[in-house]
């Protein structure tokens, strides 16, 4: 008897605290699937068994309760769909078409994927919680489809229509769409940009994303579940990649939870011996380069990385420079390229002067987690809003791809390294950034398990969600009250003109 009760309190009671979680990251980008990696392992540390669908899988096999679903195919289609350099120089409207048109296109494709057919098919599988990444609003269905809570989650901030679709206010002054490259004050012509922007999200480009998708949830899923619009309201929380300090302050709601602040850093890793020796060598220090993963340099103009090439020839600084190609011409002896560099490991060694980046949230953060000022070249959709971010707190400055020249860019790059006032302004931002009760990781990790203990979080949702959109903006209390002052205005000249 006493082996039995034993045996239950180290056995039964782990299988009772643990959940099956599913969680879907299908943008092929590396940038939005390193967010999430470290909540799939704490997840799996805990005890929970967990699915990753993804297209970057860790393949750690210390971690036995995770299973990758591995969807990297679908770079072979990012990379003849996606010129970031094309995007950046379209206008909104044909930017977001574009988007919604190549997300249709990959959550076509991904859908189609054996193994992810596999559990769309198995009618006995079975899951607790599905997070979901929620650029791909079709693999939502997952959820209605084992029958469990839904939460949505974001590898950055939320564009205000993500905001309004689980019922958090997104106000168009205080909050501008991270589409808008507007500073913390704006004008009177960037504040009607900014409302007429969020209308045209939320009346425009929200329906056209559902309806794409709604066509894939009506081919892969069948018509037997709810519509996606009700569907993602009833999502039971959004996690979101910001924080109260980098990020605009914004009201949220008890079920919009950030998590953002350093999540994706790895533990440190010594260098390579040949890029520790030269960059310990670097001894006037080094600048680091990079777009990101998405930014090819080879697609930028041949006069842009001209201007790249004479104006680092010039400084008297080592710059490792991301390249994507094995040979750059007419290249310097001060630029050391490579294909790929231990980005985080290469930010921590103390000869490093200036990051150059394209302005993604996670190179930002791990630049400001060890003190580098930073110049930002943004492209598209949140990067100009980062860079902006970066200007307006005095961490760097901006250069414009499009227009950039060796005079101005020289210009900058000395400034933002002579200056210590950049340097210094980072320092005292990532204080404030690691000054809180728990890492966004630990956050996000325990709101996953209250939503799995209470089967859904619809508690915690709002009211608004309910209500018609004339009631929510107030339509018919404006127009109750314009209809009383026109009422009384037109009696006061009916009696004046008695009176007269």
């Amino acid at each position: 008897m006493l082996l039995s009760v034993l045996f239950f309190l180290l056995f039964g009671s782990t299988t009772i605290s643990s959940a099956r979680i599913l969680g879907i990251v299908p943008t092929p980008s590396y940038s939005h699937q390193i967010v999430f990696r470290p909540l799939w392992k704490e997840l799996s540390l805990r005890g929970h068994q967990v699915t990753s669908i993804t297209t970057d899988p860790m393949k750690d096999k210390s971690l036995t309760n995770l299973t990758e679903i591995d969807l990297h195919f679908s770079y072979k289609t990012w990379n003849e769909k996606i010129n970031m350099v094309k995007m950046a120089k379209l206008n909104v409207i044909g930017f977001l078409n574009y988007v919604v048109e190549v997300g249709g296109y990959f959550s076509n494709e991904q859908l189609q994927d054996p193994e992810v057919q596999r559990s769309l098919n198995n009618d006995s599988e079975n899951y607790d919680l599905v997070l979901m990444e929620s650029f791909f609003p079709t693999m939502a269905m997952f959820a209605k489809k084992f029958k469990c809570p839904l939460i949505q989650i974001l590898s950055l901030d939320g564009s205000s229509y993500m905001y309004h679709s689980i019922g958090n206010p997104a106000h168009p002054v205080l909050n501008p769409d991270f589409l808008l490259n507007f500073n913390e004050k704006l004008t009177f012509f960037e504040r009607s940009i900014s409302t007429f922007t969020l209308l045209f999200l939320d009346y425009y480009h929200y329906p056209n994303i559902v309806r794409t998708h709604q066509l894939l949830v009506n081919k892969y899923f069948g018509n037997k579940y709810p519509s996606l619009v009700k569907t993602l309201k009833r999502a039971s929380m959004m996690f979101v990649n910001s924080d109260i300090i980098f990020h605009r302050v914004r009201p949220v709601l008890p079920n919009v939870i950030q998590f953002g602040g350093g999540v994706h850093f790895a533990t440190p890793k010594p260098l390579a011996k040949d890029l520790k020796e030269l960059l310990d060598k670097s001894t006037n220090g080094f600048i680091y380069f990079s777009l990101g993963n998405n930014v090819k340099g080879e697609l930028l103009a041949e006069h842009t990385r001209r201007v790249f090439l004479e104006t680092f020839a010039e400084l008297p600084y080592t710059v490792l420079w991301k390249f994507e190609q094995d040979v750059l011409p007419e290249k310097p002896v001060n630029i050391i390229m490579s294909k790929w560099f231990p980005q985080q490991d290469v930010f921590r060694h103390p000869n490093i002067k200036l990051v150059i980046t394209q302005g993604g949230l996670q190179s930002i953060e791990e630049a400001i987690y060890n003190h580098i000022p930073i110049i930002g070249m943004p492209f598209i959709a949140d990067q100009q809003a980062n860079i902006q971010n970066i200007v307006d707190r005095g961490l760097g400055l901006s250069v414009d791809f499009n227009t950039i020249d060796k005079k101005t860019f020289k210009k900058i790059i000395l400034e933002v390294i002579n200056n210590p006032t950049y340097r210094n302004k980072v320092k005292e931002l990532e204080e404030l950034l690691k000054d809180q009760p728990m890492t966004g990781i630990k956050r996000a990790a325990w709101w996953a398990k209250y939503v799995i203990r209470h089967k859904g979080a619809t508690h915690l949702k709002s009211a608004v969600l309910d209500l018609p959109d004339y009631q929510s903006y107030l339509l018919d209390v404006i127009s109750f009250c314009v209809l009383v002052v026109l009422a009384v205005g037109y009696v006061l000249v009916k009696l004046g003109k008695l009176i007269y």
